[in-house]
Parts: structure tokens; sequence; C-alpha cells
């Protein structure tokens, strides 16, 4: 009985430790993200960075990686459905999101083009399947949805 015991509190351990191990290796940085938005655009993921400031309500904050420099990426950050704020005293404070990323783009589909291909005024080319290989459309910004936070 307690060899049984002891081979399921081994396979339990074994478990836990994978899942633990496969979240930290799930963890994108802000610059991770921004080279892969177009395949990780509306799926669950980690996320970690540095905040770099909050409005004053709390509603949304600025995540970047490290020390910022002009250019770098800056992620704005929203809780989903506003369901909780976040601090307003920790700017410079590392944290690790939990949610999804939506990407904007700029449409630098030229007017006789939409034309051509019959697209009409007001609409934009089709989102491009990788930014590289497609010039219509370059990322502007990323914003991302939190549905967790953790402060460290």
């Amino acid at each position: 009985m307690t060899r049984i015991a002891f081979v399921i509190l081994c396979l339990l351990a074994a478990l836990f430790l994978s899942t633990g191990l496969a979240t930290a290796s799930d963890q994108l940085t802000v610059s991770q993200l921004t080279e892969k938005i177009t395949d990780l655009e509306k799926q669950t993921i980690s996320l970690t960075g540095t905040i770099a400031g909050a409005c004053k309500s709390g509603c949304k904050m600025w995540l970047i990686e490290g020390n910022y420099k002009k250019g770098d990426p800056v992620i704005l950050v929203w809780a989903k459905d506003n369901a909780f704020k976040f601090r307003t005293d920790a700017t410079g404070t590392k944290v690790m999101l939990k949610g999804f990323a939506v990407g904007q783009y700029i449409d630098l589909c030229a007017i006789e083009k939409k034309q051509a291909e019959g697209i009409k005024e007001g609409e934009s080319c089709p989102k491009p399947e990788a930014l590289d290989s497609n010039k219509e459309k370059q990322l502007e910004s990323i914003t991302f949805f939190a549905t967790s936070v953790d402060y460290y």
C-alpha cells in the first residue's frame, strides 16, 4: 500500500512541476509579444514587464520591458470588463499579467489599390497574415486586456 501511495505522490509531484515549468516558459515579454502579435492576437497568454505608469483612477496602465528608451514598445493595459483596478503607485514595479492582446494596425493600402480590388471607401485592406511579408498594414499599437495581475 505504501508503494502505491509513493508512486501516486511521485506522479502528482511530476505533474505539478511540469505545469509550473510550462507556465514559466509560456510567459512573454513586451518585445516578444510585439514580434509575435499576429500569431498570438486574442489568445490567452501571460505577459511580463515593468509598469511605466498608470492613470490616476487605476483603470489602465502602460507596460514596458526594463528601462524605457525612445522607440521601445509600450503596451496599453486595461483590466478586462473593468473587473479590477491597477495600483497607481507601482511605477517601476515588475508585473505578470494574464489575458489577451489585440493589435491596432495602420492601413497603408493606397486608394487606387482599394478601388482596383473593389474595396469600398471606409473599408480597410484585409489584415495581413504576417506583417513582415505584407507592407499593406503595419502594427501601430497593442492593447492588452488583463484578467489578472501579479505584482513582484
